[in-house]
């Protein structure tokens, strides 16, 4: 989703995103993760060309997490319904412009005291 949709959408609309093959690929994560994508395709038997851009989706929508590793063999698992809630809440803040963005520590040296 574009930070736009976070803008406009309510959580059940984004609910709305997870049909089809989406569900099941979630679902398959929620029985069978945390582990890789190859591991979860032998598991619950969907392809892997199947697999991995629906677990792509779900992590761009926040409902699977990647644990570790890297994103290509890393280690995935189903998102808790608060993770859920709280991906997305941080990415409607984020479109609507509502964060702090943290300061950079420059590692200047201090100031000379003035008496």
């Amino acid at each position: 989703m574009k930070p736009i949709d976070y803008r406009n959408a309510t959580f059940a609309d984004l609910q709305r995103h997870i049909t089809g093959d989406r569900m099941r690929v979630l679902a398959a994560w929620k029985k069978h993760g945390p582990c890789t994508t190859e591991d979860l395709a032998e598991r619950c038997s969907i392809s892997i060309l199947s697999l991995r851009p629906r677990t792509t989706e779900l992590l761009q929508l926040g409902f699977v997490i990647l644990m570790g590793g890297k994103k290509r063999g890393g280690v995935y698992r189903a998102a808790e319904y608060q993770e859920v809630t709280s991906y997305f809440h941080e990415q409607q803040s984020l479109a609507n412009g509502r964060t702090v963005q943290p300061e950079l520590a420059l590692n200047l040296p201090k100031p000379a005291r003035y008496y």
